[in-house]
């Protein structure tokens, strides 16, 4: 039986790619994005649904914390098994003006290359493309760059 199982667990772990590049996003246009786009920087996704709880105040939020970032780490939100019309309708609706990419997967692809434990979530990704953290919402070392008054 534990053969079977470590069988299955390497069958499972083959099947998903070791980078998050090769996948193709819509952006708020409609169009379609490479993901490589960001490769060799480490990149800090922002994940979150519709139906998440707080995801408003959260990006809100990294409006503030975009500019405080070190230039040589990009950040981007994905709005899963959202269309991009219903993400502009949930920025439009909550007063959110982006400073980043927020790119719309309507069919969920980014789950089958990243475990999403929470949503809404953080995902902190190396400049070679490896998942080194899964926070659910925001983790507290980006919060501490917002100015305590703002």
């Amino acid at each position: 039986m534990k053969k079977l199982f470590l069988v299955l667990l390497l069958f499972l772990f083959s099947c998903q790619q070791d980078s998050i590049y090769d996948l193709r996003l819509l952006d708020l246009s409609g169009k379609e994005t490479d993901l490589s786009v960001y490769r060799g920087k480490p990149l800090i996704i922002y994940v979150w649904s519709g139906t998440c709880i707080g995801h408003t105040e959260d990006l809100k939020r990294l409006v503030k914390i975009k500019p405080k970032l070190s230039g040589d780490v990009n950040l981007i939100s994905i709005a899963i098994m959202m269309d991009e019309e219903d993400v502009k309708e949930v920025l439009k609706r909550n007063g959110i003006k982006p400073n980043f990419p927020i790119y719309a997967d309507p069919k969920g692809v980014f789950s089958d290359k990243v475990t999403l434990i929470f949503l809404p979530a953080t995902i902190r990704i190396s400049a070679e493309g490896k998942v080194e953290d899964n926070y659910p919402k925001l983790p507290k070392e980006l919060l501490s760059l917002i100015p305590p008054h703002d």
